[in-house]
């Protein structure tokens, strides 16, 4: 008989007893057990209860069954036994009765059997009521062996912000603050240049549509530095120069094998392309008067600002991949044993966050997954699960690390980082709703608990790095015997015993 209930590690509240349902004394003789580990980190119990024991449920199950019911002659939950086994049966009360021994017996399960949960276990089948024996499956806690990560080397460089990177900068600026002003002459290098794009596959497949744009309109700023996020194609920009407004032209492009346009990777477009409109961009000076329009009073103070953004960026990139690397490396060294409800919670969480971060694009799961021909069960086994599995590996071996290298919290840090957070909350527009949904105990309990993994993450990653960039590693200790002229310690004490053994051994005058 299946039946599958998740089970908490709670024990039930026993109601007070009457004369009619004793259940003083519910546990007899230690339940008897037998535990069989599972291949997925779960362990399978089946525990068999005494007859008597069973019995005594039964009739606080009777019991209840009559407070909830309307028996006729008798209040609420004073009706007798054999009364309410008249009117409802013995299969339910016996069916009340599992759930009220399951809530008592789970946790002595799992304390006689010595097992550490991950989380609330099933009662995976009733297999008989007489006697009374129950299988569960327990989740078991994860373990994780970190071997050899000290071991581990990986240099860290931080990447150089350039000047040429600020000037671009710059000049994006400049140009986002630039007026437009419509010529009469061939498009060169700056301009800003309205076209019209259309074009076909040069030879389509069985079944493949030729057109791929008809006279869709484009612009583009010629010598725009941000060459290769170029449309429909890295150059494109190039084969406007010389072009007057309403003029045409037509060419070929064929697309590399790594085109981010999957479609037509590898294959060939002819473009017929039509210009028009030219506009010369007059872009401001870079002095005083723009640096104060973007909130600084001097260039060097706006370049000095871009460096330090540049700079961010950069290592924010560069740690992601840097941290990334480093852990997956670890996590081929480590022995991690988890069971399928942790990888299942860190699906749904990871497949959460990326339809947040859809929703922001306008978009919600169905619609993404129509607009590029997916099925639900197939992305999430091909695109959320390698994540959710990738995500978690790392975080127990992060876990394990910050045990393994005592890793502790400075609370003055703690203190300032949670009040930051706290006031970063307040601004955020649903903090209100927030409010309306917590305490604000709640609310300053999640933020602290929130803020102190933060913390222990940032700390751990950090004492990571210095392992394997080697900062951590101790000058070579020089001996007496590598110092020239200096002879060791122990030298020293076998010279003056060979002298004494000498002196003794010398004849007195």
């Amino acid at each position: 008989m299946a039946d599958r209930r998740d089970l908490g590690s709670r024990v039930a509240r026993r109601e007070g007893s009457n004369p009619s349902f004793p259940i003083n004394n519910l546990r007899g003789k230690k339940l008897k057990y037998e535990k069989k580990d599972l291949e997925n980190h779960q362990v399978e119990i089946t525990a068999e209860v005494e007859k008597d024991r069973f019995n005594k449920y039964k009739k606080i199950a009777a019991r209840k069954i009559s407070k909830s019911a309307k028996i006729p002659g008798f209040r609420p939950g004073k009706a007798p036994y054999d009364v309410v086994l008249r009117l409802y049966g013995e299969e339910m009360i016996e069916e009340r009765a599992v759930e009220e021994l399951i809530n008592e017996i789970y946790p002595e399960v799992i304390d006689e059997s010595g097992i550490e949960p991950y989380g609330p276990g099933k009662l995976d089948e009733i297999i008989s009521t007489n006697p009374p024996k129950y299988r569960f499956i327990i989740p078991l806690a994860p373990v994780t062996e970190v071997t050899d990560y000290t071991k581990i080397k990986k240099s860290y460089k931080l990447p150089k912000v350039t000047n040429t990177e600020i000037d671009h900068v710059i000049e994006d600026l400049r140009t986002n603050y630039a007026t437009a002003e419509n010529i009469d002459r061939e498009a060169k290098e700056g301009d800003l240049v309205s076209v019209k794009i259309s074009a076909n596959l040069k030879n389509p497949g069985e079944g493949e549509k030729a057109e791929i744009l008809k006279e869709t309109p484009h612009q583009v700023i010629i010598g725009d530095h941000a060459e290769d996020e170029q449309f429909p194609f890295k150059g494109f920009m190039q084969k406007l120069v010389g072009l007057k407004k309403g003029d045409s032209k037509q060419f070929s492009h064929k697309y590399k094998k790594d085109s981010p346009y999957q479609n037509l990777q590898g294959k060939e477009a002819d473009f017929s392309i039509e210009i028009s409109e030219i506009k010369e961009l007059v872009k401001p000076d870079v002095n005083e008067e723009f640096a104060k329009m973007l909130g600084t009073d001097t260039v060097e103070n706006l370049k000095n600002s871009i460096r330090d953004q540049l700079e961010t960026g950069k290592r924010n990139e560069y740690e992601n991949k840097y941290f990334d690397e480093l852990l997956d490396a670890i996590v081929k060294k480590s022995t991690i044993k988890y069971p399928p409800e942790m990888l299942e919670k860190e699906i749904e969480d990871v497949l959460q966050s990326f339809e947040q971060n859809i929703a922001n694009q306008n978009l919600d799961l169905e619609t993404y997954l129509k607009v590029n021909k997916l099925e639900k069960e197939k992305f999430i086994a091909d695109e959320i699960e390698p994540a959710a599995k990738k995500r978690l590996e790392q975080a127990l071996v992060l876990e394990q690390i910050s045990k393994d290298e005592k890793i502790e919290l400075d609370q003055n840090e703690l203190q300032s980082e949670y009040s930051r957070s706290f006031i970063q909350m307040r601004s955020d527009p649903g903090f209100k709703k927030l409010q309306k949904r917590l305490t604000t105990k709640g609310i300053s309990d999640a933020l602290v608990m929130q803020t102190a993994n933060r913390l222990m993450h940032k700390n751990t990653l950090n004492r990571l790095k210095e392992i394997a960039n080697g900062e951590l590693e101790q000058p070579e200790i020089v001996t007496n015997e590598e110092v020239p002229g200096k002879e060791k310690p122990q030298a020293d004490a076998e010279k003056k015993n060979k002298a004494e053994e000498k002196t003794k051994a010398e004849p007195k005058n």
